[in-house]
């Protein structure tokens, strides 16, 4: 009986959430339309009660507004998983029973740009008999990261699912989690992985250079520099205490050079961190966050382009060689149920490994030195 019930209740929201949507009499703009005098993020809280946008706009029309996450349609998605998707997204609701595999394997996926498949390995060792009598000076002394090589495992796109964000959570080791900025229950999921000895940080909703399912409160490059820097703050007031920041898909923004300049001045502001995830090669985030003088790192492994489980263990192989290698890697998944399998069985075997894994924070620090984060 409980099971009908539920399933009722689902199959009513569904059904109104997909209704036609109606303009109020005391504005032009229909919760379904645009207003080009708003920002994307803006526009998104004046279309969307469900998600929490916090203070991020004076736009205070009082109109029903429907539930709705998903703000791009690449025709990849038909109106009843996007409506299920939703649902998902602001409710947390995929542990019941009512939520199909279908919508899982979407949620493998969603607002997830391609992302490369390179090992970074900046470590360049040159083989030249010709420079043998060669005697090099390097510019810094390199980090110093101990006896035994350090991993960093970073879990982006936590938050949404809250089944798959439990699983992550349920793992009771020094991960660092990146919840996006948006979803529900976000305090209560992030405590569940504080409890487990994880560490949190934003992962900021940047555009891609590809048609994708774009994060409602997306930075894109069309905004202008004071929208870029008050949506990305309207973002980190969401997170107390988060010492840092990553890229959430990102290709298209993160080679604009004026806006990461704007970031990277409110990071500065709050003395924070930024991680690039690398995923456009021709990134100017490194280039900004020096200017900013911030303290700066990046991805070495993608683990999960594939939600398969022996490529993610060998993937995890490259993290190994990598930081047996220079000393540490930073590696980043996603909170995929292959992803978790291969985490519970690789994870206990760190030590064995001569590995140790730490927190990104730790490791911005020892790349860092000349920075102070706060906390």
């Amino acid at each position: 009986m409980a099971v009908l019930v539920i399933m009722g209740l689902l199959a009513s929201y569904f059904y109104q959430d997909t209704q036609e949507p109606t303009q109020s009499s005391d504005t032009s703009v229909s919760y379904a339309g645009v207003d080009d005098t708003l920002s994307a993020y803006e526009q998104f809280c004046h279309n969307n009660q469900d998600v929490d946008c916090g203070s991020i706009s004076s736009f205070t029309a009082e109109i029903p507004r429907p539930s709705q996450v998903i703000v791009m349609d690449t025709g990849e998605i038909d109106d009843n998983l996007r409506s299920q998707i939703s649902f998902v997204a602001n409710h947390g609701y995929d542990m019941t029973p009512q939520v199909q595999d279908d919508v899982h394997h979407l949620l493998d996926k969603l607002y997830e740009e391609k992302l490369p498949d390179d090992i970074i390995d900046e470590a360049v060792v040159v083989q030249n008999s010709k420079m043998k009598h060669f005697k090099l000076i390097p510019e810094r002394k390199p980090p110093y990261w101990g006896h035994t090589p350090k991993v960093v495992l970073i879990i982006d796109d936590m938050g949404i699912s809250r089944k798959r964000t439990a699983d992550i959570s349920s793992l009771e080791y020094p991960l660092t989690v990146a919840f996006l900025s948006y979803g529900k229950g976000l305090e209560q999921q992030m405590q569940n992985s504080r409890r487990s000895g994880q560490e949190i940080m934003l992962h900021t909703p940047m555009e891609a250079s590809s048609k994708v399912e774009e994060a409602p409160d997306v930075l894109t490059t069309k905004m202008s520099p004071e929208e870029i820097r008050r949506n990305f703050i309207a973002m980190l007031d969401k997170f107390p205490g988060v010492m840092g920041i990553n890229n959430h898909m990102g290709s298209k923004l993160t080679e604009d050079i004026e806006r990461m300049n704007i970031i990277m001045q409110v990071l500065k502001e709050r003395g924070m961190y930024f991680l690039d995830s690398k995923t456009s090669a021709k990134s100017r985030a490194e280039e900004a966050a020096a200017a900013a003088g911030i303290a700066y790192a990046h991805r070495h492994v993608f683990l999960d382009n594939n939600n398969d489980k022996s490529y993610i263990l060998k993937q995890l192989d490259q993290v190994e060689r990598l930081a047996k290698k220079n000393g540490y890697a930073i590696a980043i998944g996603h909170p995929k149920s292959q992803t978790y399998q291969a985490l519970k069985e690789w994870l206990p075997q760190m030590q064995d490994k001569g590995l140790e894994l730490i927190h990104l924070s730790k490791a911005i620090k020892t790349l860092n030195p000349q920075f102070e984060l706060k906390n």
